[in-house]
């Protein structure tokens, strides 16, 4: 087969791959027009540096899910239980997001499209659960779940994507996040919102960017530059995080629902140890819940040896330690079971942060109160 033989295959490849697509009316036009072009240069056997990048951009286009909308779970008392199950507290929150479906469900009620959904913005320290509160929104909603971490964005083409013409060109973290979740309506975290960019310039042209997502009024016609075709984003749900909001726009503060995460207290983080992260070591570490058993009495001790910082991230990577250690000893043959209780508690934790005494100054007797 001839070189131009092989590239008129190829084009016709994608031809037949447009023709079967769901896009909108107007893209697959646009994309017909760069064929017809690619065609033609194919007659003359110069097509084959163009093909790569015309076809990767079909393949792009393709992927969005114009029209894939996944249905909601409107129900209330559901949507509490499953954020109870993967979140502890945060009630506050909790209840703008029951009031947020309980309007989408009587909108749904009398047909009434036009709803524009709360931009909820979880503001706290690194640990307060902002994230995993987040994810359990979409599980509650049944939607898809995608995050994109803005303080990962170098330059604000990474947001929006470059023309398909560049070298190395794809679509923006808003598209691709859209691609991923292959629906029209995942839930969208946006993480790490107040660090997009330590440049002024760079923080004026991701804020723009933002505002132009966040807005009701003009999120319906988004426009990626690679696509260069308007994206319908006003049924995304926004959840944007930072850890402060001093260095957010002020055009944006009035688009965003701030919810600020308070540090959890000793016995909230107790429970969360307890019932949220352990089990979840557990399975991590290859553990049966007979292997590693923790008596009641050595909950506080432990939990308060392991959360001496705000949040919960570095008690779980704690809890973490202690359950290698606990591996070592089950390999090593050394026990078949090991039970921590309110007397070995402190020896195990020190097992898992051998310093932390003279760093902490930790006291570890039981009785102690907070």
């Amino acid at each position: 087969m001839s070189e131009q033989t092989s590239q008129l295959a190829e084009v016709l490849y994608l031809s037949e791959k447009l023709d079967g697509a769901k896009i909108p009316p107007e893209l697959k036009e646009k994309i017909s027009i760069q064929i017809k072009r690619l065609r033609r240069m194919a007659r003359q056997g110069l097509a084959a540096g163009e093909y790569e990048v015309v076809a990767k951009y079909v393949d792009w286009c393709l992927k969005v899910p114009w029209y894939s909308i996944t249905p909601d779970n409107l129900d209330l008392n559901n949507a509490k239980q499953i954020m109870d199950k993967f979140h502890y507290g945060s009630e506050d929150v909790k209840s703008v997001v029951l009031e947020y479906l309980a309007v989408l469900n009587r909108k749904n009620k009398i047909q009434d499209t036009e709803f524009a959904a709360p931009v909820l913005a979880f503001v706290g320290v690194q640990g307060a659960g902002k994230t995993c509160l987040a994810n359990a929104i979409a599980k509650a909603l049944g939607r898809p779940f995608t995050r994109i971490s803005l303080g990962a964005l170098g330059h604000s083409s990474e947001l929006r994507g470059s023309p398909f013409q560049n070298l190395g060109a794809r679509p923006g973290s808003i598209v691709r996040a859209i691609v991923q979740a292959q629906a029209m309506n995942p839930v969208i975290l946006l993480d790490e919102f107040d660090k997009v960019s330590g440049n002024e310039a760079a923080r004026h042209d991701f804020m723009a960017i933002m505002l132009e997502l966040l807005d009701p009024a003009q999120n319906k016609t988004f426009r990626d530059q690679y696509l260069d075709y308007p994206i319908d984003l006003s049924n995304v749900l926004f959840i944007s995080t930072a850890n402060r909001f001093t260095t957010i726009a002020r055009e944006l503060l009035d688009r965003l629902e701030f919810i600020e995460f308070e540090d959890y207290s000793m016995e909230e983080k107790l429970v969360i140890a307890k019932n949220y992260l352990f089990p979840k070591v557990l399975r991590h570490a290859g553990l049966t819940k007979e292997e590693l058993v923790i008596t009641e009495d050595a909950w506080p001790i432990l939990v308060k040896a392991f959360a001496q910082e705000m949040g919960v991230r570095r008690l779980e990577r704690n809890f973490e330690k202690l359950a290698r250690g606990v591996i070592k000893e089950i390999v090593l043959g050394r026990s078949k079971q090991i039970q921590i209780n309110a007397e070995n508690a402190p020896e195990y934790a020190k097992k898992a942060l051998p310093n932390i005494e003279e760093i902490r100054g930790i006291d570890y007797t039981v009785n102690n109160e907070e």
